[in-house]
């Protein structure tokens, strides 16, 4: 501990100065600035009463208060107290007391006090502030509820033995007959009072290795906050209702209803969002109903989309009014699509215009190794390119003339002529190409049965969507003209005759992948998609 204490005392008075008018008014003493002393000092707050301060030796080593303070800043240390002992000799059933190692900005000042009037030309004893405190251990932490296990029993010499890897107690040691005894009486207490529990258990349980470590909440004189409640629960399991606390200050998050495509579908919302939903915006709330009644399966996005700016803002703000009237999937043709309530489109055929379809732009590869090397003629600066590159360029040609400002309206929507979004995420009835919408509404390429994976579609005919969507949507993308019609020509021949040959679906899927496969690869060799 640095020694250079900075002293500070007041100034001294002269005692011969002549009395002056009574109607002046004293001036104020300036006692200035002191600057704040070098020397520093660390406290550790002990949760309890203080006659001997070095005793803390007993039940903390110095040199863990030595690695505690003198640690790094950034670390986050904690001091323990341990009363039954420490390192090898402590006791394993005790759980020690923890402290945290916290800033503090507290000074130690010695103020001295005069009983006498001061004789001028003595020395002023010295006061003002002394040590400056840099750290200090909270102790917020409670000690749990602590057992002492008997030490004579097999489990706790094992217990013992593999502390201490006793190499031959551990080989030679037997489990000893169960006993069928569980629990025991307890005796009475000297003073021929009864216990305060009638038995004892007989199961020789060891206690936990890892104590609570909650903190006390001191400022509410180690009480629960009053905005803590109970608040009463139904449990499943059990059968019956249960308490817990809650905090109802804290604000509540609400999120969808997710089912899978097999689970019954839900009919209403949660009590608790049926219980505020007076409180939204009834006009909102209105809008978002039709559009569910006009259209039972919404996109995200595509929702919002029929928004205004300030609309779209307070649903975004407020998570409560999607929960409160739809529903998604977790799995299957209708992952993350809202769903109006009570509507279940695996078993309406006509939702088959409802599905969703998605691919994925830019492959990332892995950690290059034998079996995945990075090609020889890739692109470099396609490998390059920062990830905003399309919003870039697209605010490029805007402001050159070059196509119309985008849209968040028309965002959800593909036409194959203009692109308003860089995400090939779609509902199939909003997909207008005309070379991709005749084989969406083929009765041909329908299912009887809604599929998991395909949905309503055959797998093949799914894969040609998927397959045309990614070509078309990828030249678009990249070029900013309109796929023609040779980039595509190929698939759909394929695909035709395939099924004029009369093959088997199973094949003609394998035959659409393939060769989204082989494209895919093409599209990493011209350098269209990033490796």
């Amino acid at each position: 501990m640095d020694e250079d204490i900075a002293q500070s005392s007041p100034p001294a008075f002269d005692n011969n100065a002549s009395a002056g008018p009574s109607n002046l008014t004293q001036p104020k003493t300036s006692w200035g600035e002191k600057p704040l002393p070098r020397a520093t000092y660390r406290s550790i707050e002990y949760p309890g009463p203080v006659a001997y301060p070095d005793l803390i030796h007993n039940v903390i080593r110095p040199l863990d208060i030595e690695e505690c303070f003198n640690a790094n800043i950034a670390d986050a240390r904690q001091l323990e107290m341990r009363y039954r002992g420490a390192g090898l000799e402590a006791d394993r059933s005790a759980v020690p007391v923890r402290g945290t190692r916290v800033a503090s900005q507290k000074m130690l000042v010695k103020l001295t006090k005069r009983r006498k009037k001061a004789i001028p030309g003595q020395a002023q004893p010295p006061g003002g502030c002394k040590w400056r405190g840099l750290f200090t251990t909270d102790i917020q932490a409670m000690a749990d509820y602590q057992s002492t296990p008997a030490k004579d029993t097999g489990i706790a010499e094992l217990t013992q033995a593999l502390d201490e890897l006793d190499y031959h107690t551990i080989l030679s040691y037997k489990f000893p007959q169960l006993n069928e005894e569980f629990i025991a009486p307890t005796t009475p207490d000297e003073d021929g009072e009864a216990p305060a529990f009638p038995f004892r258990s007989l199961l020789e349980l060891q206690p936990t290795p890892v104590a609570s470590n909650r903190h006390l909440p001191t400022s509410f004189t180690y009480r629960n906050s009053s905005h803590a409640v109970v608040e009463r629960i139904w449990d499943d399991e059990l059968g019956a209702y249960k308490d817990r606390l809650v905090n109802k200050s804290r604000k509540t998050g609400w999120a969808m209803i997710t089912i899978g495509s097999s689970h019954p579908v839900p009919t209403q919302p949660e009590e608790g969002i049926r219980q505020h939903m007076p409180k939204l915006d009834q006009k909102i709330l209105k809008k978002l109903q039709d559009l569910l009644d006009e259209r039972p399966v919404w996109m995200r996005y595509s929702l919002l989309a029929q928004f205004s700016d300030a609309e779209r803002y307070e649903i975004e703000s407020n998570k409560m009014y999607l929960p409160a009237v739809a529903f998604t999937y977790g799995a299957g043709p209708f992952w993350k699509t809202m769903v109006r309530w009570g509507y279940d489109p695996c078993s309406d055929p006509a939702a088959h215009k409802y599905q969703r379809v998605y691919i994925y732009l830019d492959v990332k590869r892995g950690r290059n190794n034998v079996l995945n090397a990075p090609a020889e003629d890739v692109d470099e600066e396609e490998a390059k390119r920062p990830s905003f590159w399309w919003e870039t360029e697209q605010d490029r040609r805007i402001a050159e003339g070059l196509r119309p400002p985008m849209d968040k309206a028309k965002s959800y929507l593909f036409d194959g002529q203009l692109l308003h979004r860089n995400k090939p995420d779609y509902q199939l009835i909003d997909i207008h190409d005309p070379i991709i919408e005749p084989f969406i509404y083929d009765p041909m390429g329908l299912h009887d049965t809604c599929d998991p994976h395909s949905g309503w579609y055959r797998r093949s005919t799914f894969e040609l969507i998927k397959m045309l969507l990614r070509v078309r949507y990828m030249y678009l993308r990249d070029t900013n003209e309109p796929a023609p019609e040779s980039s595509y020509r190929d698939v759909i021949e394929a695909f035709e005759n395939a099924v004029n040959e009369g093959q088997d679906p199973e094949a003609i899927e394998g035959l659409m992948r393939r060769m989204g496969a082989i494209r895919r690869q093409r599209d990493r060799e011209r350098g269209t998609e990033a490796p």
